[in-house]
């Protein structure tokens, strides 16, 4: 069996760290204990490799073991994966306490099994914080891993994290439990992330039904997850099945919260913006109006969300102007003006002639026609 050469930038034991974690080696050769202290390990029967399992039943590079430094109290995990990078995944595949892993984050214990006749067992010295039952800490570990790589793009690793986290929930607390929806709803904005809205859909259903089965049809927590499926429904525009989730949901507040509480009013004001985007304008200001009603009751006057309904009611009506007070009526109205003054014009009677008198010779005055009056002014 050959080892690398150990240094400072391979190491992965945290400074300030007070645990050791070991392999321990069960093959048919016997029994080998080997301390963890490098970055990664690859697995298998080729004698180059890390770590050598001595048995022929496991492929040349089975497996890989790489480090992760976490904060305080774990300060070191360590992940196994099937097969490794460039060699692709392992002939047999890896169980890890039963179950076929592609992947998965160890704690003490864990049982991991390459062949019929070679497996290992993990072990962290001393006992770690999320012995005796505590998985919570580990959970929470897992979550910030989660966490962190979906912020920094990584999906694949993140994925990975939430679906541990979503094995280990299920088998610690069942099926449905109101854990396990949590990490689906998890699951699925980490899907939505990436555009995959088949796969968000069925997490988020999935996670609704649990929530039903758990907490009760009428529970808050079955609106909150219908209320955010029912705006990844409308991203999509999905507009059926986004307002049936949606007025699913409002039912429920309001059978938890009254009709008129602001909550409501502020519902009453996503739905509205709904049905704005499918021009429902009708629909629209009634919901408005509503939810400006509730606001009124409930709030002083000139609070900021009762001054936006009344913005939005004020922008709406003119959605909702008469077609006879249109642009486009108003042009006919005013023809019809100029037509009457133009009519006016040809139509109403002549001016009388003008009346002129000339002075004769012994100065008395005469009366003549307007058109020598007008050659005489010329």
């Amino acid at each position: 069996m050959t080892y690398r050469p150990m240094n400072l930038q391979d190491a992965t034991i945290v400074e300030g760290s007070q645990f050791d974690h070991l392999l321990i080696l069960q093959d048919p050769e016997g029994e080998q204990k080997i301390l963890l202290d490098s970055k990664s390990y690859v697995l298998g029967r080729a004698v180059e490799n890390d770590i050598v399992l001595r048995s022929q039943s496991v492929s040349r590079e089975h497996a890989t073991l790489s480090g992760i430094t976490v904060p305080s109290p774990l300060f070191q995990l360590f992940r196994i994966s099937d097969g490794t990078a460039e060699k692709g995944k392992s002939t047999n595949g890896v169980l890890v306490n039963g179950e076929m892993r592609d992947s998965w984050i160890l704690m003490d214990g864990d049982e991991i099994v390459f062949s019929s006749n070679s497996k290992a067992i993990y072990r962290v010295l001393p006992e770690p914080p999320y012995a005796n039952g505590k998985t919570g800490i580990f959970l929470e570990c897992l979550q910030d891993l989660g966490n962190s790589n979906s912020k920094l793009g990584k999906y694949a690793e993140a994925e990975k994290c939430f679906e541990q986290i979503l094995a280990i929930a299920q088998k610690q607390y069942g099926e449905t439990h109101p854990n396990v929806a949590n990490v689906l709803i998890e699951l699925a904005i980490l899907n939505y992330s990436q555009n995959l809205f088949d796969k968000t859909e069925n997490l988020f259903l999935q996670a609704i039904s649990i929530r039903k089965i758990a907490l009760g049809d009428e529970h808050p927590e079955v609106a909150i997850a219908m209320l955010e499926l029912a705006a990844i429904y409308k991203t999509q525009a999905l507009f059926d099945k986004a307002e049936s989730m949606f007025l699913q949901a409002l039912e429920i507040k309001q059978k938890i919260l009254g009709k008129d509480h602001p909550e409501i009013a502020a519902s009453l004001v996503d739905l509205a913006a709904m049905y704005y985007s499918q021009k429902r304008y009708p629909e629209v200001k009634n919901l408005y109006e509503r939810s400006l009603k509730i606001y009124k009751q409930s709030l002083d006057a000139g609070h900021p969300n009762i001054l936006s309904v009344q913005k939005k009611l004020a922008s709406l009506q003119k959605k909702l102007r008469p077609k006879w007070l249109s642009w486009n009526v108003l042009i006919p109205a005013s023809f019809v003006l100029l037509s009457g003054v133009v009519a006016y014009t040809f139509l109403s009677p002549p001016k009388a002639d003008i009346n002129c008198v000339k002075v004769l010779p012994d100065g008395s005055t005469q009366s003549i026609s307007g058109d020598e009056c007008r050659q005489i002014s010329k």
